[in-house]
């Protein structure tokens, strides 16, 4: 059997083959295209977050990775050249079709998981309106971004960064994550610290105001400090993380 698990590489055969051993699990998510920083792509929401869907498909065993959403709820990011939004009609639609569509070829379970802060708590909602009409499909999606976010700082205490410093955008962690994957699109000649606030008392500001309501550079903590290996450390813990969830909610 192939060991190819991500849908956008394998043939319609190699797909067949997989549902035929087992693999009745679907595994998609939901990043964004928005300004990171002077120093960080647009699409770093989404790069870090297709890595984790890979990782968290590898992890679950009997899954396939669906092609990630790479725009998302952004629209407190639009103040910023360059940023996409998706409204919540479309969003909502996007993940009713994304879902419908694994339901009708056979999928037993959905796994959503958001890897932009915007997108938490719209997935959750997303996934209630579609459930009553995939009544026979276990949907599982994350939408609570504030654990997520306390789950980093626990990596970041280990390399002796605070909550502020590492932030919760554009800041340390994320900064890490894209050395540990695309060093190349990372300029760190240009990283600068922005809000060096309590990230998460900042959330309901920025969400409601707009970004530069608490950061007119775009960022939420500090880049400095930040380095592949820690990236990597990241990472696993965000798999962790989110395989963990997974499994208490499968049944």
């Amino acid at each position: 059997m192939s060991a190819k698990v991500q849908l956008f590489e394998m043939t319609r055969p190699e797909v067949e083959e997989a549902m035929a051993n087992g693999f009745d699990t679907a595994v998609a998510t939901f990043g964004a295209t928005e300004q990171h920083g002077l120093h960080l792509p647009l699409g770093t929401d989404a790069m870090w977050g297709e890595e984790i869907g890979l990782r968290v498909t590898r992890a679950l065993g009997n899954a396939l990775q669906v092609p990630g959403v790479r725009i998302g709820r952004s629209e407190h990011h639009l103040a910023f050249p360059g940023s996409l939004t998706y409204g919540e009609e479309t969003f909502n639609g996007i993940v009713r079709d994304i879902c419908t569509s694994m339901a009708h070829h056979g999928f037993k379970r959905i796994v959503l998981l958001p890897t932009h802060g915007g997108n938490f708590a719209p997935l959750g909602a997303a996934a209630k309106l579609v459930e009553p009409d995939l009544p026979n499909i276990e949907i599982i999606a994350y939408s609570e971004l504030f654990p997520f976010v306390e789950a980093l700082y626990e990596v970041a205490a280990r390399f002796g960064f605070s909550p502020e410093h590492t932030g919760a955008h554009a800041g340390e962690n994320e900064t890490s994550m894209i050395l540990a994957l695309r060093p190349e699109l990372v300029h760190m000649d240009k990283a600068e610290a922005g809000f060096m606030g309590d990230p998460i008392k900042a959330a309901g500001v920025l969400f409601k105001h707009g970004f530069k309501a608490v950061s007119e550079n775009g960022v939420l903590g500090n880049p400095e400090g930040a380095t592949a290996e820690i990236g990597e450390a990241y990472l696993e813990a965000i798999t962790n993380f989110f395989v963990e969830f997974v499994n208490s909610q499968r049944s």
